[in-house]
């Protein structure tokens, strides 16, 4: 459970608020977004005078999830030192700590992603992810961790959660990141569970378009809702709104209209969240930036009914949300008594990280101290060691029905990595390099496969005599590496009806990103999900295949479905 303030935090978001103008309090609910700054950010001067002018309440920093890690923790805790410094009132800064703070910057350590913590199963484990996430995100100048999803992947071809989620069953999801959130709030960083009412029912992305969480309402509670109540009672500290709608809770009143995303949806946030479920924390939306928010309707509309919804803080809006909340608030479309209400929230989320204690240079004194970038030895030892340890215990083996693993190392001189990655080529080839490298470095012959033109290039390799001891077929595709999609697209795709023409191979399937492969390739005797390429755990998953690490990690979803998924029950919730 979350703490109550004491007397005097109370009386500091009380004496703060009073003391705010309209404007500054507008600009308590505003998140900008340091990346796209019209200035030099280390401009002192630059910096005071715009926050005079946009007087914001945060700031994101650090790399994008669907981009990647960016920058050193040293510059990052510098620049929001000097941010704090000029500002009036204590900021926050969030971040998409997703796979711990190595996810936002790049000096720092990046875990497995979540779905190979869920393929661990670990509550201790959960637990250390969120704690050294919140002590490495708070000493580079984090106080927001914009994580842990907790979306469940229902539906096998969702583009965006992947792994950016707990699996597909709800009390995994429920144990997981609520040990996750407990070790990032106990060790000083909001946590923000997203994106809620859920998404991972549709198959499309809300990036480009309002999506559907198309669950009834009974089943929506026994999922979705089962993981959200069970944080909010925990004490989650604020919760992140998707542009998802849920057809359900509209009611008669979405018959017949567009669909009615979280992020204005009044029912959604202020009806069912905040007070069927009882949330007391802050609402953030998601990226206003994003095709299923920009649909709802003009500028203005949209950000009016945004705050209204019961949103706090508006990610990513623009400084044109200032001139628009200000018309708002003298139009009577917005009151000030709904701004209080967020502004009071934030401020009280603030005084419990202890931001009111910053001193006058803006150095958070619960910040711990930094070397090169990094923690200090000891500790940042220990951040490394729990993602080793994660990585070694996530590594699944999906299916082995040829009983071709683990495989001999004596007899496995010369293999062949036929690569299921060209459509990626700008952002995945040099990362696959990792397993090749792996490969290599035990000696072994490696030949590679990229090109499926003509389609039975494989079949003339075999035709001229090239024989090899084992055949990979790795994959991976990064977050939007191919936007709207996770599969196997593309050239990718030719490359799977190439691999068919092949006769004396029996392919051995690796996915390091989508744990659906065999969807795609429901022909593969053999599958082994290994859910990122984080370095590590590229090691374990040689080092399984080769029989000198077991396979420890349990699917935290249905890869291997023995049932048909076309069937009528299992398309009975998505959304047309």
């Amino acid at each position: 459970m979350r703490r109550p303030l004491t007397k005097d935090e109370q009386d500091w978001v009380e004496h703060t608020l009073q003391s705010m103008s309209v404007r500054e309090k507008i600009g308590q609910t505003m998140q900008d977004h340091a990346g796209r700054l019209p200035f030099k950010a280390t401009d002192e001067d630059e910096v005071r005078a715009y926050l005079e002018k946009y007087p914001v309440g945060s700031f994101f920093i650090g790399g994008e999830v669907i981009q990647k890690a960016a920058g050193k923790a040293g510059e990052y805790r510098e620049w929001v030192e000097l941010l704090q410094r000029v500002s009036k009132f204590p900021l926050l800064f969030s971040g998409d700590l997703e796979f711990g703070a190595g996810s936002a910057v790049k000096s720092l350590t990046a875990f497995p992603p979540l779905l190979a913590l869920a393929a661990a199963d670990d509550e201790a484990l959960a637990y250390e992810y969120g704690k050294y996430t919140a002590i490495e995100g708070r000493a580079a100048g984090f106080t927001w961790a914009l994580a842990p999803g907790t979306d469940l992947l229902l539906n096998w071809m969702n583009p965006v959660i992947t792994t950016r989620c707990l699996g597909d069953e709800p009390g995994r999801a429920q144990r997981l990141s609520a040990a996750v959130v407990r070790g990032m709030q106990d060790y000083g960083i909001a946590a923000c569970a997203k994106h809620f009412p859920g998404d991972g029912v549709d198959y499309r992305d809300q990036h480009i378009i309002t999506t559907v969480n198309s669950l009834p309402e009974e089943e929506w509670w026994s999922t979705y809702g089962k993981v959200s109540q069970h944080l909010i009672d925990q004490g989650l500290m604020s919760y992140m709104t998707g542009h998802i709608a849920l057809p359900w809770m509209e009611g008669a009143a979405a018959q017949g209209r567009k669909p009615v995303p979280a992020t204005v949806s009044r029912r959604i946030t202020t009806d069912l969240l905040r007070r069927r479920m009882g949330f007391e924390g802050v609402v953030l939306s998601d990226a206003l930036d994003m095709g299923g928010f920009l649909a709802w309707g003009d500028y203005e509309q949209r950000m009016v009914d945004c705050l209204n919804s019961g949103t706090d803080v508006l990610l990513w809006p623009g400084v044109r949300y200032f001139e628009t909340m200000e018309k708002a608030l003298a139009q009577g479309t917005v009151t000030m008594e709904r701004l209080d209400a967020s502004v009071r929230r934030i401020l009280a989320m603030k005084a419990e990280l202890g931001l009111q204690h910053l001193d006058a240079q803006g150095r958070d004194p619960l910040a711990v101290p930094l070397l090169n970038d990094k923690l200090k030895p000891e500790q940042d030892r220990q951040a490394r060691e729990l993602s080793r340890q994660l990585a070694e215990k996530c590594i699944t083996l999906v299916r082995n029905r040829a009983d071709i693993l683990p495989l001999d190392p004596q007899t496995t001189r010369r293999v062949l990595v036929i690569m299921l990655n060209k459509v990626t080529q700008g952002r995945v080839f040099e990362r696959m390099g990792l397993f090749v490298d792996q490969l290599q470095a035990r000696g072994l012959q490696v030949d590679i496969l990229d090109e499926f033109e003509p389609l039975n290039t494989l079949q003339k390799w075999e035709q001229s005599g090239n024989r090899w001891d084992a055949a990979f077929v790795p994959y991976f595709m990064p977050l939007h590496g191919m936007m709207n999609s996770a599969r196997p697209v593309g050239e990718a795709a030719k490359a799977i009806w190439a691999l068919q023409h092949a006769e004396t191979i029996r392919p051995i399937g690796v996915s390091f990103a989508t744990p659906f492969l065999l969807r795609d390739m429901p022909f593969l005797d053999t599958l082994v999900n290994a859910y990122s390429l984080h370095e590590e755990t590229v090691e374990f998953t040689v080092k399984a295949l080769f029989g000198e690490a077991p396979f420890q990690g349990h699917s935290p979803v249905d890869a291997d479905p023995e049932e048909d998924y076309l069937s009528p029950r299992r398309l009975q919730h998505v959304p047309h």
